[in-house]
């Protein structure tokens, strides 16, 4: 038999998701305002404030209002009590945010002091200096970057963008985002998205079931894959970033070879392999 919630239940459980938002806005913007709100959930505005008003009221160590930008900002010793606080939950709420693109959502351990200015960098459009440190450059260094998405590659979390130090757009591992001195907002960037080549090209690429499998086990992984049959056998044919390209091969386990065929399972087609070469290291 079907349950029913009562009319108290059903207020409840939207209020717990109307609260996991706010939080998840302090966590990762550092902010929330009522217009936040109102939109996220399509309330009045008047709505909007008695939720963001209730919230406080049960939880006043976790906001402080801030009159001159009208908005209610994270205090240090905020606690969440309707969301894990993870980026994962943050990305999934944001979903439709034209600045974030993912593969795959995980949980990630990410310092919200260090994503929040480059969330804002991100959103207006703004260059940004912080410490960086890489494997070819392992000592912290200050960079000033010009970043317009974030991309998760389906193991780490990266942020794209234009690299003053290097004049090109590249990707910066989020984790390795540090600094003794804070980060700083700069002034507005003029170098953006669409000037971003690798970033707006996109590759057909091509794969298979790998040639070594008898014609069922090709035909099973075929359905894995929601292939198609073709004259030459099952192919599937998907639209890559070049920006994303390595990232995608990797996920799908097509930068190394396996002598076991049942564990390689897919290989990339002769033709996308052939034409793949020069955007691959």
């Amino acid at each position: 038999m079907a349950s029913h919630l009562t009319e108290k239940e059903g207020n409840s459980i939207i209020d717990q998701k109307r609260f996991a938002f706010i939080e998840l806005m302090l966590i990762w913007e550092g902010r929330i305002q009522i217009k936040h709100i109102s939109s996220q959930f399509e309330l009045s505005e008047k709505l909007a404030k008695h939720i963001l008003q209730k919230y406080k009221n049960l939880y006043p160590d976790n906001l402080l209002y801030q009159g001159s930008n009208d908005c209610y900002q994270v205090t240090q010793s905020m606690v969440a009590q309707f969301s894990s606080g993870s980026l994962q939950e943050y990305m999934q709420i944001m979903g439709g945010n034209d600045n974030v693109s993912s593969l795959e959502l995980p949980n990630r351990n990410l310092q919200p002091e260090i994503i929040r200015p480059i969330l804002q960098a991100i959103r207006e459009q703004r260059r940004l200096q912080m410490g960086y440190a890489s494997v070819s450059a392992p000592e912290f260094s200050m960079r000033v970057i010009q970043p317009h998405h974030l991309v998760f590659d389906g193991m780490r979390w990266h942020v794209r963008g234009f690299c003053e130090k290097n004049q090109d757009y590249r990707d910066f591992v989020l984790s390795r985002f540090q600094s003794p001195t804070p980060a700083e907002l700069l002034n507005d960037a003029d170098h953006f998205d669409l000037q971003d080549e690798a970033w707006n090209t996109l590759l057909s690429v091509s794969f298979m079931p790998d040639p070594r499998l008898d014609d069922n086990r090709a035909r099973i992984i075929a359905l894995d894959y929601d292939m198609e049959k073709a004259l030459k056998g099952y192919r599937k044919t998907m639209k890559v970033r070049q920006a994303l390209l390595m990232y995608w091969v990797q996920r799908m386990g097509l930068n190394q070879y396996n002598n076991n065929p049942q564990a390689q399972q897919i290989i990339l087609t002769p033709e996308s392999e052939q034409m793949l070469k020069e955007y691959l290291p």
